[in-house]
């Protein structure tokens, strides 16, 4: 599981959105949350989509809470993969079952698809704070 929250902390206008209206800022929170959110689900890496699935947003946070999430995100070290329930690991290769008691995993590269998503949103924040401000004052 991976879980990110938004706010305007560090944000150019940070000083100004502390000094508008809690309901505003939070407002402003919401509708940056959604735009994250949106990005992190179209931009999940599919293989089975179950990534995607898990990508969820709660009150200004947005994670995903696939257990290998983090390792998409981040990436992952080479290891080794020795069986847990019995002892060989067994899979398929090329349509041959393989057998063996341990595997030198070579790592994976990071996708980092949640961070993608912060970025996204942190691009329309300008955008995002006018809409509500024209909302508020009209147009």
């Amino acid at each position: 599981m991976i879980e990110f929250r938004v706010s305007t902390s560090g944000l150019e206008f940070d000083e100004i959105a502390q000094k508008i209206s809690g309901k505003l800022r939070q407002k402003l929170i919401d509708r940056l949350t959604d735009v994250v959110f949106a990005a992190a689900f179209w931009g999940a890496p599919v293989k089975s989509g179950y990534l995607a699935s898990t990508v969820y947003k709660d009150e200004g946070k947005v994670g995903a809470a696939a257990s290998y999430a983090a390792c998409v995100e981040f990436g992952t070290a080479p290891h080794e993969i020795r069986p847990v329930n019995g002892r060989v690991l067994a899979f398929e290769v090329a349509g041959k079952m393989i057998f063996t008691p341990l595997v030198h995993h070579p790592g994976t590269r990071a996708n980092p698809f949640m961070q993608r998503a912060l970025d996204e949103a942190l691009g329309k924040v300008d955008l995002v704070f006018a809409d509500l401000w024209l909302e508020l004052v009209g147009d």
